[in-house]
């Protein structure tokens, strides 16, 4: 695996949907817990095939983006996704690879956050 660039990451912190993530993290203050919530049943991908939301390496991703695109509960899919530091998968409309800046930007910018 690649190493992150500090040009990724800085592109990372502007990038709208990190600050929607943490503008609605900040909000809600520890209101709710993504493991307890049904938040994931509402999501656009609760019936879709595994193996699109979860590409092996290289595989296009653009289905699972496509999906992830008008998903209601996009913005709280990437707030779980950066607090567990997930690098797999499709989460929040984010790619792993941008995901992976996101996690470094959301140490950053977010004092709540997990191994912060």
């Amino acid at each position: 695996m690649r190493r992150i660039r500090p040009d990724e990451v800085a592109r990372a912190r502007r990038d709208p949907r990190l600050l929607d993530a943490y503008e609605y993290r900040n909000e809600i203050k520890g209101h709710y817990r993504m493991s307890g919530d049904d938040w994931l049943r509402r999501g656009n991908c609760a019936d879709a095939d595994p193996e699109v939301m979860f590409p092996e390496p290289r595989e296009p991703v653009d289905d699972a983006l496509r999906l992830c695109a008008s998903c209601p509960v996009r913005t709280p899919c990437l707030v779980r996704a950066l607090e567990a530091r997930d690098r797999h998968g499709i989460w929040g409309a984010t790619a792993p690879r941008e995901r992976r800046a996101m996690i470094e930007a959301w140490k950053d910018i977010n004092p709540l956050a997990v191994g912060a």
